[in-house]
């Protein structure tokens, strides 16, 4: 969800310009020298709610002299304040070095002594640090405070510094101009590795018509899309969302965007089966959520209607009306931040699909738009066939089968063979999903709670017998959850003979099994070996799932070298890994489990690179 551009203090900065510093011995340090210290208790403390222990260091500047102060600790929250002579706040920063360290980019306004405050950013820090204060060799920009022309295709370095001219609540600005035809799309991004990066668009006339925070490929990268509703000269200020002014270098590149969308604004038709484009953008209209786009569909009482709004630009909102009244509405009922809703339909008739995004200050974006229509679940209580491949949605009402711990449950059956490997999901937005696997004489086979995405369950197993199963759906807990749901059943895929090494690739989704025969790691414990050859340069994220076991990762070098581990930064007890891979070289993925004990069970294993 995005922010708006507001104002909001440093409550530790300020508490450090609003007293004089306690007196200390005199620390100075000189530009392109490293030193080194260590917070102690004994240490004056800072003001305001936190009181952490601070050093004040001295070094003389100059007017316009670019610099970039480290402040870089092993064991506390590094925090940055750079001062001026009489007391006023130049600069600060928390985690501008990466992790836990500091780092400021400044151009100093005088020729003057300034104070380098070295502190801490919760109040029980202490312990040594390292301090750097060096030359900042910033690349070569327009002057502060003149507007310099972009055009489509172009990509410019710009610097925000004293000078410029500033946007909002005091944050400097560099203002680039872009002449558009009628009708354009244009998507503005700004990168910087020095500030956060945030990025707003005039019209000629001067509105403000689009604005973007996080938008961008990377973290603190901004990136807006916008149409031209009349040709002319269009403002984009390139501008920090930061608690105080920041300097910092940065890029910002333009280009067209193409695509079938309908004209902002217009209302578009869409039947059952069916996916569009979509895109909120300048031009369309504003409800409580700002920019949305309405799509309409023919509808008959007692459908039941599955609409999804996926995009990777925004955490997308859908509202179903019917006869302009709310039927119903879902946020993040898809995967990640993508809507789903699910719903059977109140009457016959046209109804009104309204997508949009969850926060109002969002830029928008591309979407696509689907809309699915079935029969309506099978009356309450009744046991229903399922084959493999099959998917079909369900509900849990009263009427269903009861069960003993109280709560409802639906019951589906297959048939199955011995050694066969199955994926069950269940996935709901309505109550919390719980599957169970049991045999025709009701023993347990497997059963799980939150396994898949969020809370959605998730049963991978491999089937003992020949014979008849039935799948449990219902909630977890004993509370009687109602609701729709969806419920799949997937034959689980060739599985690698144990102990062979096999190749995984991008947005491969890799079925396997912890058993006897794998290879065993350091612990003793089975793991599962997989080799990734990056097709090029960039953040991946390599996801391990198991309903079966406490799912853990290790990825090593082609060399051995151990590069990354985790164990539960994934939903539940599955195990997520991001790292930044170079295109061309070889990655060594292990498949493991957490803790002494030789696990064994059915896991999902894939990669991706970032959006």
């Amino acid at each position: 969800m995005r922010r708006d551009l507001v104002m909001r203090l440093a409550p530790f900065c300020l508490c450090l310009a609003a007293a004089p510093l306690a007196a200390q011995e005199l620390r100075t340090i000189n530009v392109g020298q490293t030193v080194t210290g260590e917070l102690a208790a004994d240490d004056p403390l800072g003001w305001g709610p936190r009181k952490a222990p601070y050093h004040v260091w001295m070094m003389q500047g100059r007017r316009g002299q670019r610099l970039v102060i480290d402040l870089r600790s092993g064991t506390f929250d590094s925090y940055l304040v750079l001062r001026d002579e009489e007391g006023y706040i130049i600069g600060s920063d928390d985690d501008g070095g990466g992790g836990n360290n500091a780092r400021l980019h400044t151009v100093l306004p005088r020729d003057s002594r300034y104070r380098i405050v070295v502190t801490a950013y919760r109040d029980s820090a202490r312990g040594p640090y390292e301090l750097t204060v060096s030359g900042w060799e910033a690349p070569a920009a327009a002057a502060a405070g003149v507007a310099s022309p972009i055009a489509i295709g172009d990509s410019h370095d710009g610097i925000l510094e004293p000078g410029d001219e500033i946007a909002g609540p005091g944050h400097y600005a560099d203002r680039w101009t872009i002449n558009l035809r009628a009708g354009q799309r244009v998507r503005a991004d700004l990168h910087s590795a020095d500030f956060d990066s945030y990025l707003i668009v005039r019209s000629p006339e001067g509105a403000q018509i689009a604005s973007d925070d996080d938008g961008g490929q990377e973290g603190k990268d901004a990136s807006v899309g916008f149409r031209a509703m009349v040709a002319g000269t269009y403002t984009i200020l390139a501008t920090s969302f930061d608690d105080n002014a920041r300097v910092g270098a940065y890029r910002i590149s333009a280009s067209e965007e193409s695509g079938d969308f309908a004209e902002p604004g217009a209302s578009v038709a869409i039947a059952g089966g069916q996916t569009k484009e979509g895109r909120l953008e300048a031009g369309d209209r504003r409800g409580r959520r700002g920019i949305e786009d309405q799509w309409t569909f023919q509808g008959r009482q007692g459908q039941l209607a599955r609409i999804d709004v996926i995009s990777a630009r925004f955490d997308s909102y859908l509202v179903l009306l019917y006869n302009g009244m709310p039927v119903d509405s879902n946020d993040d009922g898809g995967e990640g931040n993508n809507a789903r809703l699910m719903t059977i339909l109140p009457g016959t008739g046209t109804y009104t699909i309204v997508a949009s995004q969850f926060g109002e200050s969002g830029s928008g974006g591309p979407y696509r738009l689907s809309l699915a229509f079935s029969e309506p679940p099978a009356g309450a209580g009744r046991i229903e066939r399922l084959t493999p491949g099959q998917r079909v949605s369900g509900r849990l009402e009263p009427g269903d089968r009861p069960r003993g711990g109280g709560g409802y449950q639906d019951i589906w059956e297959f048939d199955g063979r011995a050694g066969q490997d199955v994926l069950i999901e269940m996935h709901s937005t309505e109550l919390d999903p719980y599957l169970e696997l049991r045999d025709a004489d009701g023993a347990m086979i497997a059963e799980n709670d939150d396994g898949g995405e969020g809370n959605d369950a998730l049963i991978l197993t491999r089937l003992p017998r020949d014979g008849r199963y039935r799948i449990i759906a219902r909630s977890y807990g004993d509370h009687e959850a109602t609701g729709f749901y969806e419920l799949s059943l997937n034959p689980g895929g060739d599985i690698a003979r144990p102990g062979r090494v096999l190749e995984l690739h991008e947005q491969d989704l890799v079925i396997g099994r912890l058993e006897p025969g794998d290879s065993v790691v350091g612990d003793s414990t089975y793991a599962d070996i997989f080799t990734f050859r990056a097709p090029r340069d960039g953040e991946v994220q390599i996801d391990l799932r198991s309903g079966d076991f406490d799912a853990y990762l290790m990825v090593k070098s082609a060399s051995g070298a151990t590069l990354a581990t985790d164990d539960d930064s994934g939903d539940g007890t599955n195990s997520r890994v991001t790292l930044e891979v170079r295109s061309g070289q070889t990655y060594r993925v292990f498949a493991n489990s957490y803790g002494e004990d030789r696990a064994t069970g059915m896991y999902r294993l894939s990669v991706h690179y970032g959006r």
